[in-house]
Formats: C-alpha cells, sequence, structure tokens
C-alpha cells in the first residue's frame, strides 16, 4: 500500500539553543554531500556563545546558496559530543520519533528529488536561499514507523558494505604508513636549515635530503577552449578528503554555470592538494581519472617530473603528520582571510631519498598499496551509486 504523503511542517520543529554556557567550541559545517564537518571559517575573536549548540539527534542545515549549488545542505548529528553550528543555520529536531524516524527523514533529505524541489524553492537573491517555511511545506511519504526502520535497515545494508570497505581502506593506510616509518625511521620531513640526523639518531643506510619540488612540479595546465570538450568533471576542495573524492560535477560547457575556479587539468598520478587550511586533509592521488577532469584553483597540482620518486611516494611525504602540522603552521601565519599555502610551501618540504635499491622496493610497496585503496574507492563508488538507486525504489514501494 502506497504511503500517505504529508507536509513535513507537521513532524519537525525549530530549535535555537545557544552556546551560552560556552560547552564546545567545536564548529562544525555542512557539506554538500550532507555529512557534518569542521568549519573552514575563521571564528578567530569570534563570540561563540551566539553560536547554536548542535547535540546528537537533531538535524541542521544551511540555506544558503541553494539555488547556486542545486542542493541543500542539511545533516543529522549523530555525534555523543556537541558542537557548534553557524547563528544563520535552521536547527530543528522531529517532534516525534514514534511517528517519523529520524534516519528515514535523513534519507528522505538525501534523494536528489528532495534537492530539485528545494533548488525550485529557492528566492532570487545572488545565494538562492530557501525559508524555513518552505522547507516544512515539502511533503514526504509517512509510513507506519515498523515500515519506516525496515527501510533503514535495507538501506543500512549498503552503507555497512561501504563502511567494510572504508575499514579496508583504513588498515591500508596504515600498513602504508608503518612501512613508511620503518624505511624513513620517524624522520619529520619539514624544511630546517641544518638537519643531519634523524630525531632518534638513526640514519638509512645509504640517503641523502632532497626537496619535494625535485621530484614533482606545479601542474598550471588550464582548461582552454583549444581543449574541446563538451563537458567537464569538476572537483572542489570541499569534495575530497584523505584520498576519496566524494563528489564530481558533471558540467556542461555551454549550458551550466561553470565557476570561475574550474580552471586546473588534472592528469593521471598528480597530486591535488587544498591550499587552504591542510589539517583538513583535502588531498588526493588522482589516479586513471577522466580526459575532462578539471579541480579547482584552490588546489596545488603537483606532477611527477619521473626523477625516481613515485608518486606514491611524494604523496606519503606530503601527508606525513608533521608535515601537515608544519605546514598549517605556516598557513596560519599568512595574511589570507583562511589560513592559507603557498605551492612554493609545498615543494619547499624535504624529504630523504634512500638507496636505489630501497627506493626501488618502497615505489612498489607504495604503488601496490594504492591501487588497493583506488580500487576499493571505485567499489565506494558503485555502491554509493547502488544507493542513490535504491533509496527511491525502498521508498516509492510503500
Amino acid at each position: 500500500m502506497k504511503s500517505n504523503y504529508d507536509v513535513l511542517g507537521n513532524y519537525i520543529r525549530l530549535i535555537d539553543t545557544r552556546n551560552k554556557d560556552n560547552v564546545t567550541n567545536k564548529v562544525m559545517g555542512i557539506n554538500i554531500d550532507k555529512f557534518f564537518m569542521p568549519s573552514v571559517a575563521n571564528v578567530i575573536g569570534t563570540d561563540l556563545s551566539k553560536y547554536k549548540l548542535i547535540t546528537k539527534g537533531k538535524f541542521a542545515c544551511n540555506p544558503m546558496h541553494v539555488g547556486r549549488d542545486e542542493r541543500l545542505p542539511v545533516a543529522l548529528y549523530e555525534e555523543v559530543e556537541p558542537a557548534l553550528v553557524s547563528p544563520a543555520y535552521f536547527m530543528f529536531e522531529i517532534i516525534d520519533n514514534n511517528v517519523l524516524d529520524e534516519n528515514y527523514l535523513m534519507m528522505w533529505f538525501r534523494r536528489a528529488e528532495f534537492d530539485r524541489i528545494c533548488w525550485l524553492h529557492t528566492d532570487g537573491s545572488v545565494r538562492g536561499g530557501i525559508t524555513w517555511d518552505d522547507i516544512c511545506r515539502m511533503e514526504l511519504p509517512i509510513s507506519d514507523i515498523g515500515v519506516q526502520r525496515k527501510i533503514v535497515e535495507a538501506y543500512k545494508v549498503v552503507e555497512d558494505r561501504i563502511e567494510l570497505k572504508q575499514k579496508i581502506n583504513d588498515n591500508l593506510e596504515a600498513q602504508a604508513k608503518t612501512y613508511f616509518k620503518a624505511i624513513f625511521c620517524d624522520f619529520e620531513g619539514v624544511p630546517s636549515s641544518e638537519i643531519e640526523e634523524t630525531p632518534d639518531g638513526n640514519k638509512p643506510i645509504s640517503w641523502s635530503f632532497a626537496r619535494v619540488g625535485d621530484f614533482c612540479t606545479d601542474n598550471v595546465s588550464n582548461l582552454s577552449k583549444s581543449d574541446r570538450f563538451d563537458s567537464i568533471f569538476y572537483l572542489d576542495t570541499g569534495s575530497i578528503s584523505q584520498n576519496y573524492i566524494s563528489q564530481l560535477q558533471e558540467l556542461n560547457l555551454a549550458t551550466d554555470e561553470i565557476p570561475s575556479r574550474a580552471k586546473r587539468r588534472v592528469f593521471d598520478g598528480d597530486i591535488v592538494y587544498s591550499t587552504v587550511r591542510p589539517n583538513l586533509r583535502h588531498y588526493g592521488l588522482i589516479q586513471n581519472p577522466p580526459e575532462n577532469f578539471v579541480a579547482s584553483t584552490g588546489f596545488a597540482i603537483l606532477h611527477n617530473n619521473g626523477n625516481g620518486v613515485s608518486n606514491e611516494l611524494l604523496y606519503m611525504w606530503l601527508t606525513k603528520d608533521s608535515v601537515l602540522e608544519f605546514l598549517q603552521a605556516i598557513a596560519e601565519n599568512s595574511v589570507s582571510t583562511y589560513p592559507s599555502l603557498n605551492v612554493s610551501d609545498l615543494l619547499e618540504v624535504k624529504i630523504i631519498v634512500p638507496d636505489d635499491d630501497t627506493l626501488k622496493k618502497a615505489n612498489q610497496v607504495f604503488e601496490s598499496i594504492y591501487n588497493g585503496i583506488a580500487e576499493n574507492n571505485r567499489q565506494i563508488k558503485a555502491l554509493e551509486n547502488s544507493k542513490s538507486i535504491l533509496l527511491p525504489k525502498l521508498m516509492s514501494s510503500h
């Protein structure tokens, strides 16, 4: 039997709990994939008591930019520890969880049809915002609560498979770090005027110091009319984290509005590395990209010059915790609106180059590990696609 549709406003209500007791200083934003993430806004000197305090089981959404992004960034907060969201966000909760399941509602929010309707409701401003009343007027199918939970359970089977693949990737990353540590003796890998030994006093049997820039260059190949593409796959900085791309936008060059930052061509083996807030880990090693792959100018695009150190090994150096800390410190001393790096900061990172036999073995090991990670990422993406197909089928069958 088909579910009865009802307006969402009958089941949710706005809440406005402020951080007046300074419970936390952890500020979160919401990305276009509808997950909470650490905010990139500079809140130094900001009165955080005015921010909204969100707790487990509550929702938040950013009503701005819906017209621009064609999505409503909305997410269910599932952490035990509370966090803060912008005062401009809508924060809301379900009135009765015995009538509407929170995970079922979040599934509904992830439907492409929901975003399409949101986009149609946006106002005529530059940002293209949406009002609370418009959200409340939207309709969704309200099944029996037992049916809702069965739908959530079926959906969770696919999510669990994705989580398993992600855990396998985490293990592979851990293996890479362990092997890296064994070879390079905990060398910190940051620029310094005089470094003669590693922190524990040991050195590889045969080694030399070098710079990342000795083995790669900044790829400044920009998209041009001579490329003759009909469309591009566009990567923005918020859509990649620790070698996993969550979202590529396919944009038709003739009909779609192309972001002004969509300029940088990316090729197989390139390392994309966000120059804003390196501690957010918006970086990745690109493998087998489509020919019309274009990244935001917010990335440094590092291209291997073939001098013996593999893409994977360079990636290991640039994503080493101590290097990230060093680069973040540089970024925080910048005069930019956000803590930012120059490409030269990345190219100046100092690395150890071991003897030829050790280097060859290291290149092979890291290539094998990251090929495995790339394959798992492809399977994760396929599972994500199956979720997008499964979701409307589940909801329309009850």
